[in-house]
């Protein structure tokens, strides 16, 4: 029996026991979360709620059959945690100033996108706080919600009876929303729904899982729309990944080698920092995450493109012309300027493929 804790994105090993220690510890576990501790063949859901002084903490507590027993994987949610402002996200500067323009639209569709795990509820939440202000009125539909947030209506889907993110929204838009946040557009009827929603005067913030920004177009055709109805109620789509962050007390610099010049486009007289580690990191090298990030913010060019073409490249020499910086330029940035290392970057991006 292993217990292995998740941090910055790296599974480490903390301990193990014996493996007949193992039933007494998932029975008692299920006990606490109120799962059937009878059944080993499905996989449970459930959750535990403690305080540790006036800090509440939330344990999202999931559990799944394997041939060796159960497996349990536990999510801690530190609801008394700040929310993190957009400037402290881990984004690089201009990403910011361009999320901060995008957000003054009145109306229209900000999708982040990216897999599982890259930040998305985390950015999204943050927008929201940036926005929320006593005269919005913010309405949410979460799976699950994984914070509570001041002045915002949040509506977890799990506690909804069995109503789908389709008949969520067209609920909220019964109730005077300003703005909506959409856990995931996972189907063409919650697509449709989020269209009208934008076309009808409201912004819409939402989730998709795609590699980069321009293929989040081809995703929102997949699920039913066409480009010329969407081009004009898009505000931003921001592509993101999450990388470990360089510990700033104890990384070294370090000689280029030939063939990172040629990964990073620079020559090899540039110099490039590795990880070495210390107390201050846990002897790791790297303390902490940062996000490498594209955003694609739609203007009015942008709009008129997309109604009568669906070229990716046509689309693409266009927004590198208006100065579109992608995820694979940002990411050499980083490690350019010491933020991280290029093994970092090189486990989330693709450095020749991804352009």
């Amino acid at each position: 029996m292993r217990l292995r804790y998740r941090i910055d994105g790296i599974l480490s090993q903390i301990c193990t026991l014996h493996v007949a220690y193992w039933p007494a510890i998932c029975v008692r576990l299920k006990v606490m979360c109120e799962m059937n501790i009878a059944e080993v063949r499905r996989p449970q859901n459930g959750r535990i709620t403690f305080y540790v002084g006036p800090r509440e903490i939330d344990l999202r507590v999931a559990s799944h059959p394997t041939i060796h027993g159960e497996n349990i994987v536990i999510r801690i949610l530190d609801k008394s945690r700040s929310l993190l402002a957009l400037n402290e996200l881990g984004y690089s500067t201009e990403v910011v100033l361009q999320i901060k323009k995008a957000l003054k639209r009145p109306d229209g569709i900000f999708i982040i996108t990216g897999p599982t795990g890259c930040g998305k509820t985390t950015s999204l939440y943050s927008m929201l706080s940036y926005m929320s202000t006593p005269k919005l009125n913010i309405m949410t539909l979460e799976e699950p919600v994984e914070y509570q947030l001041p002045l915002i209506r949040q509506s977890d889907m799990r506690e909804l009876g069995g109503m789908g993110f389709e008949d969520g929204v067209r609920s909220i838009l019964r109730q005077d929303p300003d703005i909506i946040l959409i856990g995931e557009v996972r189907d063409p009827g919650t697509a449709q729904i989020a269209l009208r929603a934008a076309m009808t005067g409201h912004q819409v913030f939402t989730t998709l899982h795609t590699n980069n920004a321009l293929g989040s177009l081809n995703r929102l055709v997949d699920l039913g729309l066409s480009l010329p109805m969407i081009s004009s109620h898009l505000l931003a789509i921001v592509a993101q990944r999450l990388i470990r962050k360089l510990c700033p007390h104890c990384k070294q610099e370090r000689d280029m080698t030939p063939h990172e010049a040629v990964l990073l486009k620079r020559p090899c007289s540039q110099t490039l920092f590795m990880a070495k580690g210390c107390l201050s990191c846990r002897g790791t090298g790297y303390r902490g995450r940062l996000a490498i990030a594209e955003i694609l913010v739609f203007d009015q060019e942008l709009e008129e493109r997309l109604m009568t073409t669906s070229s990716k490249l046509s689309l693409k020499a266009l927004v590198k012309k208006k100065g579109f910086v992608s995820m694979v330029e940002d990411a050499r940035y980083r490690a350019l300027r010491g933020d991280t290392t290029i093994e970092e970057i090189l486990s989330a991006v693709d450095l020749q493929g991804m352009e």
